[in-house]
């Protein structure tokens, strides 16, 4: 569900060209089909989020808990199976959604570039997974699969999602991660008949010059796959974003997002981020006309703080309300002790955004600039720059720089880009 993964990295979306990028870094009518009658659309899709964290801490309970009124559902990643079978179990903890009444799905996933999943075998590893679950007072209501496989391999991977929901204990729902590429197969009949609900991922699925999420690509994309299913599902909508690095060839080579890389390449990169107002005018759309079968939102991923590529969960609450977040940016100057300011921009909305250009109204016989920025201009028309793709999170003040003036300096957002920006 992450998204793109390269070389084995965990959320792989797998394929030549746009599956190269994937490859990187995560529902009522069966009856009414078979009488050609559109099953009723939902008055009011419900959301749903995605725990992807592998990691259990404090500040994960807290955000599982300040979540409580924002989400009906919980998918809990709950192990990764890497390409030849490992079974990598996450921390995810049952003690952390006790007495929480949120419908939750056990998701495991399962490396694109390996083989589909063996009924038997995985069923070994979630028994007492479930078991232990159930125990614990949050038993599980759906197991979901997140296996990225090419085309040529849906009919095998359907075979293999029938043996595994014949051995899943009754009641339990057996759910599987979708991709728009496998819109144009004829096996994916076979996949979607042979689960009882699906979700459509539509974010990190198209080459990274698409960007993270398109909106009209995942209208469209719903909308078929509407037409495909006969069964409940949803649209894995992001609420993040990421930083994707090129070899020498321009090819992606590696994916960064809620966690920092360990063997961070020293290759050139690129931020890329899913904006509110795409997504905003997507579910404005769906709202106002919903697929047959469309359940509502899986949001990928839960926010934490300290999470610098998340949306905050203060912003998807904003959205999930129908509002637009903004970055709202104020200058800080502070004088210090040798006649000079040091200057930061601060972003006290509720969304990381593009930071702004900065300009200088005094003259000013000295200056630089520090970290993310880049001072241009001479002494009466100093500006300073942000760099290429610098974005400035929710909450955080970055330096800019220092300047030594004639007069207190007065420093302004140029008129061009708003404080407030949407």
């Amino acid at each position: 569900m992450q998204g793109w993964q390269i070389q084995g990295r965990a959320g792989a979306r797998r394929g030549t060209g746009a599956r190269c990028w994937r490859r990187l870094a995560a529902m009522a009518g069966v009856v009414a089909a078979s009488l050609g009658v559109a099953a009723p659309p939902v008055a009011a899709p419900t959301h749903e989020v995605y725990v992807w964290q592998r990691v259990w801490n404090e500040p994960l309970r807290g955000a599982l808990g300040d979540s409580r009124d924002l989400f009906s559902g919980v998918r809990v990643l709950v192990a990764q199976v890497s390409g030849d079978g490992r079974w990598q179990a996450t921390q995810a903890d049952p003690a952390a959604l006790t007495g929480d009444a949120r419908r939750r799905v056990a998701v495991v996933r399962f490396d694109g570039a390996g083989q589909a999943p063996v009924a038997e075998s995985l069923l070994a590893e979630l028994r007492p997974l479930l078991a232990r679950w159930q125990s614990g007072a949050a038993p599980f209501a759906a197991v979901e699969i997140d296996y990225d496989c090419g085309t040529a391999r849906l009919a095998d991977y359907a075979e293999r999602l029938r043996t595994l929901r014949g051995g899943l204990p009754a009641g339990l729902a057996l759910s599987v991660t979708a991709l728009p590429a496998w819109l144009d197969a004829g096996e994916l009949d076979g996949v979607l008949d042979a689960v009882d609900e699906s979700v459509l991922q539509v974010h990190a699925v198209q080459r990274p010059a698409a960007g993270l999420f398109d909106a009209a690509s995942a209208e469209r994309w719903a909308r078929a796959f509407a037409r495909r299913t006969t069964r409940p599902f949803r649209l894995a909508l992001p609420a993040y974003g990421t930083r994707v690095y090129f070899d020498d060839a321009g090819q992606p080579r590696a994916v960064e997002s809620e966690a920092r890389l360990e063997d961070r390449p020293a290759l050139p990169g690129e931020e890329l981020a899913a904006e509110p107002r795409e997504v905003l005018s997507l579910l404005a759309r769906l709202r106002a006309d919903p697929p047959a079968h469309w359940q509502g939102v899986a949001w990928f991923r839960l926010p934490l703080p300290g999470d610098r590529r998340a949306w905050t969960l203060a912003a998807l609450r904003e959205v999930i309300a129908g509002t637009l977040p903004r970055a709202r940016f104020e200058v800080r100057l502070t004088p210090q002790a040798n006649g000079a300011h040091d200057l930061a921009l601060a972003n006290g909305g509720t969304v990381a955004a593009p930071a702004p250009a900065l300009r200088v109204a005094t003259a000013c016989n000295a200056h630089d600039a520090v970290g993310d920025w880049i001072a241009a201009g001479d002494a009466t028309r100093l500006r300073f720059l942000p760099k290429p793709g610098f974005r400035l999170p929710p909450g955080r003040t970055s330096p800019v720089g220092w300047l030594r003036c004639a007069q207190a300096p007065v420093v302004t957002i140029e008129d061009s880009q708003a404080k407030d920006v949407q």
